[in-house]
C-alpha cells in the first residue's frame, strides 16, 4: 500500500469477530505503531482491528484526562497524537483528539472519512453510544460504501443494541436485508440478526423472507445448515415453543419445516416414534423447500443405520360390497395412490382393507397382525356401532370417517377424520359474524331430528360469539303448501303489511327489511331450493342464507340451477377440485392412471398419508401418546380442507365455502359475498327510493288537481 493511502481496509465478518485475530492484533501492536506515524500515514488492517466488537466490552472505560492541550497543537501534530493514542487503545483520549481534529478548518477533506471512522469506533469503545451512533451516521453520509462494510454494519448493530433503540434497529436490519444493491453477505447477516432479536412469529417470518430472496441454491443451503445447527442447540422447551408458532400453511417452508425436522430427529431414538419421525423427515425432504437435499438425506441415512427402515400397518374398515360400496372403493383408490407414493419414497406401508359388509369382519379386525395398530373407518354409523360393541377398537388407534365417533369420547377412546356439524357451522359463522359483521340471525329448520340438532348447535355457537337469534321457525318437511306461511311468519310479513295499512299505505308499499341479516336452514339442498324463493316473495331480498355441508355435496352433481336468487347462499364443504391440495392429488392420480379424484378419493389419500406418519403403537398405548403423535403428524398438505387436532385430540376442519352456480358450485370468500350483499342492499334501496319518488310525484299531481279545482269553484 502506498504512503498516503487513507482507505480503511474492510474485514469480513468471521475475521472481524474472531478471537484469534484479537490475539494476533495485540502481538502486532508495536509493529503497527512504528509504521503509523500519524493519521496521514498508511492505515493497516491490524490497527483498525483493535476496534472489533469481538475484542471489547460494552462497559464504559474510565475517563483519563489528556496530558496535552489540543488547542495548542497544529493540525498535523493533533493528527499524530490522535494516531498515537489510537494505537495504544486509549479510546477515551482518541475520541477527544479525533473530535477536536474534525473541528479544524484546515483538515484536508480527504481525511474526513478516516478520522470519522476512528472517532465512531473510539466513541463506541468509550461507552458513548449515542455519540458513536451520530458518528456512524456521518460515516455513512461521507461514504456510499459504508452500508457495504461489515465493519460499519457490526458497529451500527452493536451501537443500537447498546442504546436499546430496538425499533430503529429492526427497521435498519429489515431495510438492509431487502436492499438488492447490497452484497448478499451484508443482507444475509442483517436477516439473521433480525431473526435473532426476538423469538416470535416475526422472527420466523424474517427468516422465511430471507430464504425467499436468497440469490441461489448455494445461499439457501448455507441458511439451512446455519439454522438447523442453531436448532440442535435449543432445549426441548424452546423447540416446542417454536413449533407452536408454525402457521398451518407454512409447514413445508423454510424455516418452519426445519423446526419440524429437528423435532423428528429427536424423537427418532424412541422405537415407537421412529416410523412417524422417519415419515416426517422424508416428507419434508421430498415436498418441502429443501435446497440441500443430500445433506438432510445423510441425516436420515444415519438414523436408518441405527433403527432400520420402519414398517407401518394401517387398516381400512370400508363397505366394498352392498349399498355403499361405491364410496368404499373410491377411498381405496385414494389410499392406493398414497401407498404407492410412499413405497417409491422407501417407506414400508401395509394397507389392509376389511369389508364391513362381511358377516365376520369384526373377527378379522381382532386377528390383525400386531403392527396393524391404526384403523380408519367405518363410514356407516351401523358398522361403527358394531365395532363399539365388540371392543375391538380398544387396542387400535381408531379414526372414524364420521361426523362423530359414536358414543366414544373423541380424543380419548377414538378420533375423528371427518368434518363435524360444529366445523360446518363454524365456517359459516366466521363468514357472517367476523367478515360481514352480521350479529342478528334467524333459524328455519325442518321438524325432524337432524334439523333440531343442527339448530341447537347453531344457536349455541352463535350466542357464544355475542350474536343474537331474533327469529326462529320450524316447518313440516314434506308439507310444501305451508312453507310460504312459515317463511312469512319468520320475516314478520303480516305485521309489516298491517303496519303499512295502518299508516294509510297501499299494498304496493315496500316492506321494511327484517331484523336479522342471515338465515340458517339445516336441510337438504333440494328442500332449500324450494324454501328460499319464499323469502323473495316476502321482499326479504337482502338476507344471507347459510346451510350445512349437505348443500355443497348435492351441488357437486347439480345441473340447471336457478342461481340468480341464490347469490347470497353459502354452504361449507371439505372438497374443492380447484384447490392446491386437490391439484397435487390430481397429478398423482393421472400419473398412476387412477382416474379423477373426488371427496372420497381424497379422504383415502389424506388418511393414509396422515396415519403413516403416526407410526406403530406399542401395547398399552395411552391417549396422551396418540395426541402427542397427532400433534406432529398433522403438519402435512391435505388434498381436502385441512384438519387440525388440539392437545386433547379433538379435530376441527377448516372448510371451504361455496355458492350455487348454474351447473354446480363455485368457491367464495368474504370479499365476494360482501360485494354481492352490497349490491342486493343497493337494489333494495333503489326500489324503495323509486317508490318514494313515485309517491311524491302522485302527491304533487293530486295537490295540483286540488288547487285547480279550488280555482274553478272560485
Amino acid at each position: 500500500m502506498e504512503k498516503g493511502s487513507l482507505d480503511f481496509p474492510e474485514l469480513d465478518e468471521s475475521t472481524f469477530m474472531g478471537h484469534k485475530l484479537c490475539m494476533e492484533n495485540s502481538m502486532n501492536k508495536d509493529k503497527a505503531s512504528r509504521l503509523l506515524s500519524h493519521i496521514f500515514a498508511v492505515i493497516l488492517v491490524a490497527t483498525f482491528s483493535f476496534a472489533a466488537p469481538g475484542c471489547i466490552s460494552l462497559q464504559k472505560q474510565p475517563v483519563k484526562a489528556p496530558s496535552i492541550s489540543t488547542e495548542m497543537m497544529s493540525t498535523q501534530t493533533l493528527a499524530e497524537e490522535a494516531d498515537a493514542v489510537w494505537n495504544k487503545e486509549d479510546f477515551i483520549t482518541s475520541e477527544l483528539f479525533y473530535t477536536r481534529l474534525l473541528e479544524r478548518k484546515d483538515l484536508p477533506e480527504k481525511y474526513l472519512l478516516p478520522a470519522t471512522k476512528r472517532l465512531a469506533v473510539s466513541s463506541f469503545k468509550s461507552g458513548h453510544y449515542h455519540e458513536a451512533e451520530a458518528r456512524l451516521d456521518q460515516w455513512k453520509e461521507l461514504s456510499d460504501e459504508a452500508m457495504n462494510s461489515e465493519v460499519w454494519q457490526q458497529y451500527y448493530f452493536d451501537t443500537l443494541s447498546a442504546t436499546k433503540d430496538f425499533k430503529k434497529l429492526r427497521t435498519h436490519l429489515s431495510s438492509t436485508m431487502e436492499d438488492p444493491f447490497l452484497p448478499w453477505n451484508i443482507r444475509q447477516t442483517a436477516g439473521k440478526r433480525l431473526s435473532g432479536m426476538d423469538q416470535n412469529t416475526e422472527s420466523m417470518a424474517a427468516l422465511e423472507r430471507l430464504y425467499a430472496i436468497a440469490p441461489d441454491d448455494k445461499d439457501k443451503q448455507e441458511l439451512e445448515r446455519w439454522f438447523i445447527t442453531g436448532l440442535t442447540e435449543k432445549t426441548k422447551a424452546e423447540l416446542d415453543s417454536m413449533a407452536a408458532m408454525i402457521p398451518a400453511e407454512s409447514k413445508l417452508k423454510f424455516p418452519y419445516e426445519l423446526v419440524i425436522f429437528e423435532s423428528a430427529v429427536r424423537q427418532s431414538s424412541a422405537q415407537e416414534y421412529w416410523p412417524m419421525a422417519w415419515r416426517t423427515m422424508s416428507g419434508i425432504i421430498q415436498n418441502g423447500e429443501i435446497a440441500d437435499k443430500p445433506w438432510f438425506n445423510r441425516v436420515i441415512a444415519e438414523l436408518e443405520g441405527k433403527y432400520g427402515i420402519p414398517r407401518v400397518g394401517i387398516t381400512l374398515l370400508l363397505p366394498i360390497s352392498g349399498r355403499f360400496q361405491e364410496y368404499g372403493w373410491k377411498i381405496i383408490r385414494g389410499a392406493g395412490a398414497a401407498q404407492w407414493e410412499m413405497t417409491k419414497a422407501g417407506l414400508d406401508v401395509d394397507v389392509q382393507v376389511i369389508n364391513t359388509e362381511d358377516p365376520g369382519w369384526i373377527k378379522r379386525v381382532e386377528d390383525l397382525p400386531p403392527w396393524y395398530t391404526v384403523i380408519g373407518g367405518p363410514i356407516s354409523v351401523k358398522a361403527f356401532k358394531e365395532l363399539e360393541r365388540s371392543g375391538a377398537y380398544t387396542d387400535k388407534v381408531t379414526f372414524s370417517f364420521l361426523a362423530k365417533p359414536g358414543s366414544l369420547e373423541e380424543g380419548k377412546d377414538a378420533w375423528r377424520f371427518f368434518s363435524s356439524p360444529e366445523d360446518q357451522i363454524r365456517s359459516t359463522l366466521d363468514l357472517a359474524v367476523n367478515d360481514l359483521g352480521i350479529t342478528d340471525f334467524a333459524i328455519l329448520y325442518p321438524q325432524e331430528k337432524f334439523g333440531r340438532q343442527m339448530s341447537k348447535i347453531f344457536w349455541n355457537m352463535a350466542t357464544e360469539r355475542g350474536a343474537r337469534i331474533t327469529g326462529m321457525e320450524s316447518y313440516p318437511p314434506r308439507n310444501f303448501p305451508k312453507w310460504g306461511k312459515v317463511v312469512g311468519k319468520l320475516v314478520r310479513a303480516p305485521q309489516k303489511i298491517a303496519a303499512n295499512k295502518a299508516a294509510g299505505l297501499d299494498e304496493d308499499t315496500p316492506l321494511p327489511e327484517t331484523d336479522f341479516g342471515a338465515v340458517f336452514i339445516p336441510d337438504t339442498w333440494h328442500q332449500a331450493q324450494l324454501l328460499i324463493p319464499h323469502f323473495f316473495f316476502h321482499e326479504a331480498d337482502t338476507l344471507v342464507f347459510l346451510g350445512p355441508e349437505l348443500w355443497s355435496q348435492a351441488l357437486n352433481s347439480a345441473r340447471d340451477v336457478e342461481a340468480h336468487n341464490l347469490r347470497l347462499t353459502v354452504a361449507p364443504g371439505a372438497w374443492w377440485a380447484a384447490s392446491d391440495g386437490a391439484g397435487r392429488l390430481k397429478e398423482v392420480m393421472n400419473k398412476e392412471g387412477l382416474g379423477t379424484p373426488d371427496f372420497w378419493v381424497a379422504l383415502g389419500y389424506d388418511f393414509i398419508k396422515f396415519s403413516s406418519k403416526l407410526g406403530t403403537f406399542n401395547t398399552g398405548w395411552t391417549a396422551d401418546t396418540v395426541n402427542a403423535r397427532i400433534a406432529q403428524a398433522q403438519h402435512m398438505d391435505f388434498s381436502l380442507a385441512p384438519i387440525s387436532w388440539d392437545a386433547e385430540g379433538k379435530a376441527s376442519q377448516k372448510l371451504f365455502l361455496f355458492r350455487p352456480e348454474q351447473n354446480g358450485k363455485t368457491r367464495i370468500d368474504s370479499t365476494i359475498v360482501g360485494k354481492t350483499l352490497a349490491r342486493a342492499k343497493a337494489r333494495h334501496e333503489a326500489r324503495v327510493k323509486a317508490w318514494e319518488e313515485k309517491q311524491a310525484e302522485l302527491k304533487a299531481e293530486k295537490d295540483a288537481a286540488e288547487l285547480e279545482n279550488s280555482g274553478t269553484e272560485n
